[in-house]
């Protein structure tokens, strides 16, 4: 079961549609022919009409009618914030209380664990738009160490670290780019989906670049739903 955030904007619930329909077809082209299909579900921990626990409870219980035991959640969040440590699992936790243990439920790493592979891809989006320094702009955690793997992530791509929703601020980061005597600065914004919080961050970046008429402001695309993030979730479903 892939785990979203969930939103009021269509766009990321088709996305995650796009992706698990994506998955099912490349699961099955790595199974025997007498292999059963993959089962996928694909859940959201707000903005539903039901919550979390119960939807990880209608899954299982689907499961078990096949002959499974078995069902595990990847967290399709890109910090280990306070929705990973402690909603998910408060949810899961509620899910099999309901459930009686009659099914086992695993969280695996969230998807913003991997690091190395995101950087990987980052790096691509990047070195093919040419700016002087980019921001990386992430949604940011007020958790302790939850901003952690963004700064990391900021070092191994060269970039300036902001966060939408915390401190240091994009705006407060571009300012001291320009200051600096920055002229073309990239926004890299470190999120899954495209949605309402990248099209703000699209006003803001307009309303930067009205500010600083003498600097070019460019931003990138999200992650999005593309070969490279498929098979990164396909190697984290087939992790043990």
């Amino acid at each position: 079961m892939l785990v979203s955030h969930g939103s009021h904007d269509p766009r990321p619930q088709q996305a995650l549609k796009q992706l698990a329909e994506r998955l099912k077809k490349r699961i099955s082209i790595r199974l025997l022919p007498s292999s059963p299909s993959p089962v996928l579900a694909t859940a959201t921990l707000e903005c539903s009409s039901v919550p979390l626990h119960q939807q990880i409870q209608q899954f299982a219980e689907y499961t078990r009618t096949l002959g499974l035991n078995q069902v595990e959640i990847l967290p399709l969040f890109l910090l280990p914030g306070v929705h990973v440590k402690e909603d998910i699992p408060q949810e899961v936790a509620r899910a099999e209380t309901a459930l009686k243990s009659t099914v086992n439920i695993k969280i695996k790493p969230y998807l913003g664990s991997q690091l190395s592979r995101l950087a990987t891809e980052l790096t691509y989006q990047i070195t093919s738009i040419p700016c002087d320094v980019w921001i990386l702009l992430s949604h940011g955690s007020r958790r302790p160490q939850g901003n952690q793997p963004v700064e990391e992530l900021a070092s191994q791509l060269g970039a300036i670290p902001a966060y939408w929703f915390t401190s240091p601020s994009l705006e407060s980061q571009v300012e001291a780019l320009v200051q600096t005597g920055y002229q073309n600065i990239g926004i890299l914004p470190y999120f899954i989906f495209a949605g309402e919080t990248t099209d703000a961050i699209t006003r803001l970046s307009e309303q930067l670049a009205e500010k600083f008429p003498q600097v070019k402001i460019m931003i990138a695309e999200p992650l999005g739903v593309n070969d490279a993030l498929v098979n990164l979730v396909i190697d984290m479903l087939t992790l043990s």
